[in-house]
């Protein structure tokens, strides 16, 4: 059983980010929720409900509609639990390297998305694995942002050690996949059918989970060596 969730922004990581921040930067959030990022300075989102609190909004499908910006409008964007709910991640992606100079991309981690109880249920053989409601898998990979397709398979064809799991998510930092990028986002979008990465038949699929959990681990561990090193200066 998972003792405590770790939903919500962390501060070390919100910190971190604020200091690749400068004071006079024109920054967009996409996808800001009910908690808004504070160094934001305009937000983009799809519900009359973000725009009815928020100034400087803008509501837009970001799956598929062009953001209203000139090309490098902002200095720096944020999303937080935005990329892994679209069903066209990929049109989103080229749009924020269009409109920003740089950004933060901030997801579950793999390992946070397969395991269960993370989403409401509690009971390892009744409930779902990560977050119900979520389409793509999504990871670091020596700074290449991986995605895949979280089909429902995963909650019953993929097996993994759901007590080991629990352990490693009692740190809250290892519940998030951290991207940082500058002047453009990279990425791969890993996919079936013609030139596929993987296959149902041969298991490639719970392969590549299983990579997707331990390189997503190992870039996090990066990651936060970096924070911590950039805060100890």
């Amino acid at each position: 059983m998972i003792e405590k969730k770790y939903h919500s922004p962390q501060k070390i990581i919100l910190d971190y980010v604020s200091s690749l921040i400068k004071p006079d930067a024109k920054v967009l959030e996409i996808g800001p929720g009910f908690e808004p990022f504070e160094k934001a300075t305009h937000f983009c989102g799809w519900t009359n409900e973000e725009g009815s609190r928020l100034k400087n909004y803008t509501k837009a499908n970001v799956s598929e509609d062009k953001l209203p910006y000139a090309d490098k409008e902002f200095d720096f964007v944020y999303l937080r639990h935005v990329i892994e709910d679209l069903w066209n991640p990929i049109h989103c992606l080229n749009e924020i390297s269009r409109v920003a100079k740089e950004g933060w991309i901030e997801t579950p981690s793999p390992l946070c998305e397969m395991t269960k109880g993370v989403d409401g249920q509690e009971n390892f053989d009744a409930s779902w694995r990560g977050y119900a409601h979520h389409r793509y898998i999504v990871w670091n990979d020596n700074e290449t942002l991986k995605i895949l397709p979280k089909f429902p398979m995963v909650d019953f064809y993929t097996n993994f050690n759901q007590i080991e799991m629990v352990k490693i998510l009692k740190t809250p930092y290892n519940w998030g996949t951290y991207y940082h990028f500058k002047d453009k986002v990279n990425y791969k979008l890993l996919q079936m059918g013609r030139e596929a990465d993987f296959t149902f038949m041969d298991f490639s699929y719970n392969e590549l989970i299983q990579n997707a959990i331990k390189d997503g681990y190992n870039q996090n561990l990066k990651t936060l060596e970096k924070i911590k090193l950039v805060f100890n200066d």
